[in-house]
């Protein structure tokens, strides 16, 4: 059985917290999990629709804007853990199973990926 790609997506970000326990047992830290599981998903997925690919301080911006929203070190920590788990979830799963790109998906994504680039974590 193969799930849609935003089903996918709403379990790994389920499962963010889950993965990133070990680094942070703040409940606060799930708002920052949440947003780079977000990112994460749209970034990998972005790249997989040729619609945009991310700079090399994606990771590194958007953790800073988190820095400003208020998180700590350990919600940071988490969602960077966050990040690079559902990342790598999101390329092995693509190797698995490829999940073909629809016309909507890669103008949305394209969109997303403007604002990313631009360093608009906001909108996610």
């Amino acid at each position: 059985m193969t799930l849609p790609v935003a089903a996918r997506r709403a379990v790994l970000a389920l499962l963010a917290p889950a993965l990133s326990a070990c680094v942070a047992n703040t409940p606060q830290s799930t708002s920052s999990v949440a947003h780079a599981s977000l990112l994460a998903g749209i970034v990998s997925r972005a790249a997989v629709c040729k619609a945009g690919y991310a700079r090399t301080g994606t990771l590194d911006s958007f953790l800073q804007a988190e820095r400003e929203r208020g998180a700590t070190q350990e919600q940071l920590a988490a969602a960077r853990s966050a990040y690079v788990s559902i990342s790598e979830a999101e390329t092995i799963n693509q190797g698995v199973r490829p999940e073909p790109c629809t016309a909507e998906e890669r103008t949305k994504l394209r969109g997303q990926m403007s604002s990313v680039r631009a360093g608009r974590f906001d909108g996610l």
